[in-house]
């Protein structure tokens, strides 16, 4: 545990060290305050304002040379005025450690909450497609909140509230010594000591209990998320009442596990209070038992509520922290991961203007480990200018092999070329430059079409945008939306139709102007003009580009010069259509199929 800890406060606590230095500061100040001051001031004031029968002060303040020339009316004004100045202190040092605090934790969370998010876009496509959506959410959102709650309030906690204990013990021995009866004190070990063993004991299962819930909580997120995006199929196929019985259960197990976990966490509460109790009730029979006077027991009582309040405090913020374990062991699963498609630390550079001839040189691929290749040996060149169709059935390789050259995926086997230079040796960013990409489902930004547009070429300016839309068919529908090519979209591109969505997306395409082209089932969600008016663009946004379509319809490749036929993640056929409907029964079986 103190091993994560470290780790943690290593990376995210030491550069804000002059906060954190503030913030304990201060809480040694609210600590001082509170211990040590108020318990004295209720022993040194109130004799002061009510004097006992022979008028005496107490022995300290006889001792200060000061307060030996005063009158009584002068004592009365400085006792009545440090009892405010005393307090106003203890709120303004609680003030500022609270603003510290608070400022400290934000910008500890903002660090974790960065660096995992830009590991978890540095990750592997393969890792991200492994983890629920919803469950890396909950991991990036709330758990990073409750370590924040860690290095933050409990360390300050675990700071403040032991100094507050010893301030209050130490003035609970001045005033023993005064009255000589140690044997206050000895019983009082024995509380401190009893309020500490809930602490201990009742720690790991807090820690086991935490993590649970946290689990319970990244598996709702994860239904919540699934059930909203799905809401067309949950509605057609009637999964309304099941969606809701599986959301239940995982909303039960959540609540259950909280409820154990508050069991555990607040075993603390009866125990300090009767420990506390008891204390008192010893310190009133000993007072009563040997004539104590009341201003001795009531400094002697605050003395006492500050001791065991604090300690309270520092059992609660070790709970806590016992707590956040589950949420450490959470968030450092995902920042632990290795990063297993790092750019070179010398990176090489594509000569300009790039060609885009692609090499395949004996290259194998699988999503996992325990998995069977999703691609086996596959040699080819494709000339630069070339434009290529991928058929074939579903799951025989098609995709896969088209995102191998952006590298999503990492090679399991063998290289990729590029322009005769491997695609490992040039960086992600670069490589990437070089390529324009259309997938199967058209995911837009929360943003306008414009922006949308734009994010294929951040510095286009309006002719290649109005350009871009014009040749993706965009143009057409701009008019029905009330603020054109400014119309704000939501999430995922909502208000537009499937088609409309597609057609922003390979609008992004024509703006980015790259070399190479891949286009995975880009014209699957048109209507037949739609698809025929974008196909014509297709084509001529193909022309003098190393163009790869993923085809599901073969009216897609129909310009293609070259097609290639995947099964089992295997090339099994090379050619032109002619070649391959004459020579391969697979393809003449596909192209048949379709009524061609």
């Amino acid at each position: 545990m103190l091993r994560r800890i470290a780790s943690f406060a290593r990376r995210f606590v030491l550069p804000n060290w002059r906060l954190m230095l503030l913030m304990i500061v201060t809480g040694l100040c609210a600590a001082a305050a509170s211990g040590l001051g108020v318990p004295l001031l209720l022993r040194y004031v109130f004799p002061v304002v009510f004097p006992s029968a022979d008028g005496e002060m107490p022995l300290l303040l006889q001792q200060v040379p000061m307060l030996q020339s005063c009158d009584r009316a002068t004592l009365l004004l400085l006792a009545c005025g440090s009892i405010p100045a005393v307090f106003v202190l203890r709120g303004f040092f609680l003030w500022l450690n609270a603003v510290t605090v608070t400022r400290t934790g934000l910008r500890i969370l903002e660090m974790l909450r960065m660096e995992a998010f830009r590991h978890v876009q540095r990750l592997p496509l393969g890792f991200l497609e492994k983890h629920r959506k919803g469950d890396l959410l909950s991991r990036l959102v709330t758990d990073t909140q409750s370590v924040q709650t860690v290095l933050t309030n409990v360390a300050n906690d675990l700071v403040k509230q032991p100094i507050t204990t010893l301030c209050a013990l130490a003035a609970f021995v001045v005033l023993l010594v005064q009255t000589g009866h140690a044997f206050l004190f000895l019983i009082n070990l024995v509380f401190i000591s009893l309020a500490v063993v809930p602490v201990m004991v009742f720690g790991k299962r807090i820690m086991i209990k935490a993590k649970r819930a946290q689990a319970n909580m990244g598996e709702l997120n994860a239904l919540l998320q699934q059930n909203l995006e799905t809401q067309r199929e949950v509605r057609a196929y009637g999964l309304e009442q099941q969606q809701t019985d599986d959301f239940s259960r995982a909303s039960e197990a959540y609540c259950r596990n909280v409820l154990k976990l508050v069991k555990y966490q607040k075993a603390l509460v009866p125990v300090m209070e009767t420990v506390t109790s008891l204390a008192l009730a010893v310190l009133l029979v000993q007072g009563r038992l040997c004539g104590m006077d009341l201003t001795m027991f009531m400094a002697m009582a605050a003395a006492l509520f500050f001791l065991f309040d604090s300690l309270k405090r520092a059992g609660q913020a070790f709970n806590n922290l016992n707590e956040a374990q589950g949420a450490m062991m959470r968030i450092s699963e995902i920042l632990d991961e290795p990063l297993t498609m790092l750019d070179p630390q010398e990176p090489k550079h594509f000569k300009q203007p790039l060609r885009g001839e692609i090499r395949f040189r004996g290259v194998s691929f699988a999503y996992d480990e325990a998995s069977e290749p999703a691609l086996r040996d596959v040699d080819l060149v494709i000339p630069a200018g070339q434009v290529v169709g991928l058929v074939g059935p579903s799951g025989a390789g098609k995709t896969t092999f088209a995102s191998l050259i952006p590298r999503f995926y990492e090679v399991t086997e063998g290289a990729i070329e590029l322009d005769g230079i491997d695609l490992r040796e040039v960086s992600k960013h670069e490589l990437r430059e070089q390529i324009a990409f259309v997938g199967q489902q058209a995911l837009l930004f929360a943003g306008t079409i414009r922006e949308n547009i734009q994010l294929g070429s951040p510095s286009a300016d309006e002719r290649a945008l109005m350009q871009a839309a014009d040749a993706a068919a965009v143009t057409p529908f701009l008019a029905a939306q009330p603020q054109g090519m400014d119309t704000v979209l939501s999430d995922g591109g909502s208000g537009l139709s499937g088609g409309q969505r597609q057609r922003v997306a390979i609008a992004r395409a024509f703006i980015k102007e790259a070399p190479v082209l891949i286009l995975d089932e880009a014209t699957a969600s048109l209507d037949a003009e739609s698809e025929s008016e974008v196909q014509r663009a297709l084509e001529e946004l193909s022309q003098g580009r190393t163009t790869l379509i993923v085809a599901h319809r073969f009216s897609t490749i129909r310009h293609a010069q070259r097609i290639l036929v995947f099964d089992a993640g295997r090339i099994i056929a090379d050619g032109s259509h002619d070649e391959l409907y004459a020579g391969c029964p697979l393809y003449r079986e596909l192209y048949d199929r379709q009524g061609m």
